[in-house]
């Protein structure tokens, strides 16, 4: 069995200082808060942690993340502070980070060092149509491989 841990999702292990800026009507809010991504249980999964506080909302969110038929593909099941949970996918290819789930979607990248992740998330309108939503941003504070 192919496990996570030799996958290119070990670029996300460590612990990451996170800022960006909500997309909110007339005026933005700041995003700002700590995602922790680490190997859990043989390396076959990686258990990811988000504590942000967004404009004057506090969210936290516990992610488990698993190889999907591929070391390149994921699926990431999420349960969140609010008491939602679902499912998601994501792809690394070389230094594309993309995830998809139902009506929001990230594009991002990851630099080669892995130290850095910049990208934007998107929620899909009643019309179908993908608006931007968050400018994210995402720096490794540590170097844990």
């Amino acid at each position: 069995m192919k496990k996570i841990g030799d996958s290119n999702f070990k670029r996300l292990i460590g612990i990451w200082k996170t800022t960006g800026e909500i997309k909110s009507g007339k005026e933005n809010l700041k995003l700002i808060g700590i995602d922790s991504y680490e190997l859990i249980l043989d390396g076959n999964f990686i258990l990811h942690k988000a504590d942000v506080k967004m404009g004057n909302d506090k969210s936290e969110t516990f992610e488990i993340i698993r190889l999907d038929n591929s070391l390149e593909k994921a699926k990431m099941q999420y349960f969140n502070s609010k008491g939602e949970d679902g499912m998601m996918w994501s792809s690394i290819i070389n230094n594309e980070f993309k995830i998809e789930g139902d009506g929001l979607k990230f594009i991002g990248t990851i630099n080669e060092e892995n130290s850095i992740i910049i990208g934007k998330w998107y929620i899909q309108t009643e019309n179908t149509e993908w608006i931007e939503f968050i400018d994210l941003n995402l720096e490794k504070q540590n170097n844990m491989v």
